[in-house]
């Protein structure tokens, strides 16, 4: 049993307060130690209306709310919220689902870049392209070959390209469509082309 403390008369004890307006309201210390120990309190909080200084060692689960500024740690996933930044903010954006492919063709030829995924959309962040002889009419497709419409329509000349990159925003296919190109010349054409799935 933790040990209490008697006041008596002629006796004088020193308890932390804080007057607002002339009421005395007294100040507590939250201790979850055992008997004889102390041990700060650390368990879950609610919510947090705000936060203007000090350092939060772990946040095991931040379900909604604003994170003003992060200067430094690891942020692993932000699904719905806002991240507002006063100077810098360093955050390293990798995605697990990158690829980087190259396809070649000869003549009147179309070929699937990155097969579709179900649910999800494919992103080009690099295009390079180049071609042997005069070719028109080339380039990225949702789906359906020679639509062009994530890319192109292009037209070379002999010996002619494209290097398209960082590509942002990214260009991009409808959800749950391949990435596919086409060319309607007879070129040998050579495409090179990075992104991710999301």
């Amino acid at each position: 049993m933790a040990d209490n403390f008697a006041v008596s008369a002629g006796t004088g004890v020193t308890l932390a307060a804080d007057d607002i307006g002339g009421v005395y309201t007294p100040r507590i210390k939250l201790d979850v130690g055992a008997d004889g120990l102390t041990s700060a309190f650390t368990g879950t909080l609610a919510s947090i209306t705000n936060l203007a200084a000090g350092t939060v060692t772990s946040v095991a689960n931040l379900a909604a709310g604003t994170v003003t500024r992060l200067n430094g740690g690891t942020l692993t996933a932000l699904g719905i919220g806002t991240i507002s930044v006063g100077t810098v903010l360093d955050i390293g954006l990798r995605h697990g689902d990158e690829f980087a492919t190259v396809v070649t063709g000869t003549g009147t030829a179309t070929g699937t870049v990155r097969a579709a995924v179900a649910g999800s959309a494919i992103y080009v962040t690099t295009a390079i392209i180049s071609a042997g002889t005069a070719t028109t009419n080339i380039g990225l497709s949702s789906g359906t070959p020679t639509s062009n419409n994530v890319l192109g329509t292009l037209t070379f000349a002999a010996n002619g390209g494209l290097a398209a990159m960082p590509l942002n925003p990214p260009l991009r296919t409808t959800s749950g469509s391949a990435l596919v190109w086409s060319q309607s010349g007879t070129s040998n054409v050579s495409l090179t082309i990075s992104g991710y799935i999301d």
